[in-house]
């Protein structure tokens, strides 16, 4: 025989009324154990208890429950002033996937509170609702890097031409690099040609995850014509660049970049010599032959492995 040992709601009702924070804390808990759909109110009744680990609690917990009703005032708790409350209220918000919650993070976009308004944003991105791009737009001049950011984001997901020329002038201009990376990272949806320059340009950023970025876009976008910026890339001070560089002129196949992926072989990480021996693989030009040939010796036995996959390309 079953018998059902979910927890009764009822008692979890009476303990959320305990005046001991910890015996509420434990019925949010409990409430977690429960398909009951009531219980979505009980949680939101105690987003607004006096203690906040109940209420940080409380919106952990409203992560388990597939439906939008508890929203509004996981929204309301953005603005909490325990940390702990609305980092979990904005880590909720995130992972609901459901259209039916867009109206509500829309509205609460009209908030002037940054950690509120990037947590709305990041909330807002996978569920690409057109309306969003508006105030997504408006949240690229915030004074908050972190609004800016979520922003990009959003105008990513939405990959909307009009949006382009906004983009484009983030990448280059933001005065924060993680910000100037999210923008290079979301022109990977655009026409080659159109952001060719920025692209190029940002591959001489100050900060390399920026320079990095940009060289990974351009392979993605098979922007040809930048076969020289990605061959000066090959001397970044970062190995990250470098490799990024060899891996979208091995995706764009140009020969013109066999003589300097082989002079940047000399390099001691393993990672960077393994992208450039299958950069050559992918170009498959008989130029890459001695560099290839060499690379067969290599002290590395991946390294040696590509090599040979690589002159089995050339033939």
């Amino acid at each position: 025989m079953l018998f059902d040992t979910s927890p009764d709601l009822e008692d979890i009702r009476e303990r959320l009324q305990s005046e001991d924070a910890a015996v509420r804390r434990m019925a949010v808990l409990s409430i977690g154990e429960t398909a009951d759909p009531d219980a979505v109110g009980l949680l939101v009744q105690a987003l607004g208890d006096a203690d906040a680990d109940v209420r940080a609690e409380a919106a952990r917990v409203l992560d388990e429950f597939d439906t939008v009703d508890g929203v509004e005032a996981l929204i309301a708790v953005l603005s909490d002033t325990d940390e702990a409350v609305r980092t979990s209220a904005a880590e909720t918000l995130s992972e609901i996937k459901s259209p039916e919650a867009a109206p509500f993070l829309l509205r609460g976009l009209a908030t002037h509170d940054p950690f509120a308004k990037a947590a709305l944003l990041r909330a807002i991105k996978p569920l690409r609702v057109r309306d969003a791009l508006e105030p997504a737009m408006n949240a690229l001049g915030s004074g908050n890097v972190q609004v800016r950011r979520e922003a990009v984001g959003v105008l990513a997901y939405l990959k909307s031409e009009t949006v382009l020329p906004a983009l484009l002038d983030v990448a280059r201009n933001d005065p924060d690099a993680q910000v100037r990376r999210a923008a290079v990272g979301a022109l990977v949806f655009a026409d080659g040609g159109r952001v060719r320059e920025t692209l190029v340009y940002a591959l001489t950023d100050v900060d390399w995850q920026v320079r990095e970025e940009a060289a990974l876009v351009i392979g993605r976008l098979h922007v040809g014509d930048a076969v020289d910026a990605l061959i000066d890339a090959l001397d970044d001070d970062y190995w990250q660049v470098r490799q990024k560089a060899a891996c979208s002129l091995g995706q764009l196949g140009n020969p013109a970049a066999v003589d300097a992926l082989g002079a940047a072989f000399a390099h001691p990480i393993s990672n960077l010599r393994k992208e450039i021996v299958g950069a050559m693989g992918e170009i498959a030009d008989a130029a890459a032959t001695p560099y290839l040939e060499v690379a067969l010796t290599d002290e590395d036995p991946d390294v040696r492995k590509l090599a040979a996959w690589a002159l089995s390309k050339i033939g």
